[in-house]
C-alpha cells in the first residue's frame, strides 16, 4: 500500500509542480460570475369554509465581480462586488378582488478578497476563498388590490457581511478560465421599518444563505 501511494506521488509531481508554476506568468486576475433563479408555487389549503389558494413568482439574480492581484505565484488580494436582486409576486386563488402582494429584496457587498489557488493539473485547479466587508440591504413590499388599498414598507438595513467558499475552475485558454463556485454568507445588519405616515422602527438584522455562481476569469 505504501510502495502505491509513493508510485502514485511520483507520478503526479511533475504535473503539479509544472502547474503550480504556471501561474507564475500572471500578475492579475479579472472575474464575473452570476447566478438565475425562477421559480413559482401554487398552493391550495381545504378551509371548513371551502378551498382557498395562492400563487407565487419568484426571481433571483445574482452577480459578483472579484478581482486581484497575485501576492504570490498562488495567493490572490483583490476586492469583490456582489450585487443580488430578489423579485416576488404573491396572489390568492381565487382572487376576484385583484389583490396582490409584490415583494422586491436588493442586497449588495463590497468588500476585500483573499484567495489561494491550488492548481491539481495543468488546466484543473481548485481555491479556496473569502471575502469580508459592508453589506446594503433593502426590502420592498406593496399590496394593492380593491380589498387592500395601497400598503408600501420599506426595510432597510446595513452592517458587516463574510462571504467564505471554494471553487473549480478550468483553464479554457491560457488566460481564459471557466469557474463554478459554492459559497456560504453570512451578514449583521441594522437599519429601519419605514410605512409612510408612522415613525421608523429599528431593525436588527442576522442573515445566512448559500450562493451558487457561475462564470469566467481573466488572467494577465
Amino acid at each position: 500500500m505504501r510502495s502505491a501511494v509513493l508510485l502514485a506521488l511520483l507520478l503526479l509531481m511533475p504535473a503539479i509542480s509544472s502547474s503550480q508554476g504556471f501561474m507564475r506568468f500572471y500578475r492579475m486576475t479579472y472575474g464575473l460570475s452570476g447566478f438565475y433563479l425562477t421559480g413559482s408555487s401554487d398552493t391550495d389549503i381545504d378551509f371548513v369554509t371551502g378551498r382557498e389558494g395562492a400563487v407565487m413568482d419568484r426571481d433571483v439574480f445574482r452577480v459578483s465581480s472579484r478581482n486581484g492581484f497575485f501576492v504570490t505565484r498562488n495567493f490572490v488580494i483583490g476586492a469583490e462586488v456582489n450585487w443580488e436582486q430578489v423579485l416576488e409576486d404573491s396572489r390568492p386563488d381565487p382572487n376576484p378582488g385583484g389583490n396582490s402582494v409584490e415583494g422586491f429584496e436588493r442586497r449588495v457587498f463590497i468588500g476585500p478578497l483573499f484567495r489561494l489557488y491550488q492548481m491539481m493539473t495543468m488546466r484543473w485547479f481548485l481555491y479556496p476563498e473569502v471575502s469580508l466587508g459592508y453589506t446594503h440591504f433593502v426590502s420592498e413590499i406593496q399590496e394593492t388590490g380593491l380589498n387592500l388599498g395601497n400598503l408600501p414598507r420599506t426595510i432597510t438595513a446595513r452592517g458587516f457581511a463574510v462571504n467564505a467558499g471554494a471553487g473549480f475552475g478550468y483553464l479554457l485558454t491560457r488566460n481564459v478560465i471557466f469557474d463554478v463556485s459554492a459559497r456560504y454568507m453570512r451578514a449583521w445588519r441594522d437599519g429601519e421599518y419605514e410605512v409612510p405616515g408612522t415613525a421608523d422602527v429599528d431593525v436588527d438584522m442576522t442573515e445566512w444563505d448559500l450562493q451558487l455562481l457561475v462564470g469566467f476569469q481573466l488572467l494577465m
